[in-house]
């Protein structure tokens, strides 16, 4: 005999927000970045020919309300408190090509986000002609992982592929991961590094 069965499930682990940038926030954030701008690559990770630094105080006023919004999401996301008041000490832009990654890694402070301004036109078809003996593998595509290790049961990863306009934000001890692609075109990605204290 069918029965129903009520249960409960828990969030577990960091906090992974992702939402979607209104068109003119993204022409704004556009206009932030520039390759004639400061040479970021000595504080990154990334094997990219071109990361450049970008004025935060001028980043600032887009991300903020987005990050408020992490706040209070996380409020309800862990049932606790994890202060009210976020200052952008840091941000980039990455203009990624063909054949350049991100290897795995962490950020510093508090908070950490990435913002998609631009996606190369081949990359939907690329990812839908590539042969990966891992699922998990997709050219261009962001892989955050909670954990290293592999534990049967566990999902420790969420992997995403992404669109102009998407923004996730997380904590920046999350360890994070570009896969490299082949289709020409940019990849451009903005970033940068919040601390969060008690105002």
């Amino acid at each position: 005999m069918d029965r129903t069965i009520n249960y409960n499930f828990f969030h577990w682990g960091p906090l992974l927000y992702k939402t979607s940038l209104k068109q003119e926030e993204i022409e704004r954030i556009k206009n932030l970045c520039s390759k004639k701008l400061k040479d970021y690559r000595d504080n990154l990770a990334g094997l990219i020919k071109h990361e450049h630094q970008i004025d935060a105080k001028k980043m600032s006023p887009i991300i903020l309300p987005y990050v408020n919004s992490y706040i209070e999401a996380y409020s309800s996301y862990g049932n606790k408190q994890m202060g009210n008041k976020a200052e952008l000490v840091s941000a980039w832009v990455n203009y990624m090509t063909k054949f350049e990654s991100n290897p795995i890694h962490t950020h510093n402070e508090d908070l950490s986000f990435v913002i998609y301004t631009e996606i190369p036109k081949g990359l939907k078809q690329e990812i839908k002609n590539s042969v990966s003996s891992a699922s998990n593998v997709k050219p261009g595509s962001i892989n955050f992982i909670y954990t290293l290790g592999t534990e049967k049961f566990n999902n420790n990863q969420h992997i995403f592929v992404p669109e102009v306009g998407d923004l996730f934000i997380f904590p920046a001890s999350l360890h994070h991961s570009v896969y490299h692609f082949q289709s020409e075109g940019e990849r451009v990605s903005v970033s940068g590094n919040l601390v969060i204290n008690n105002g």
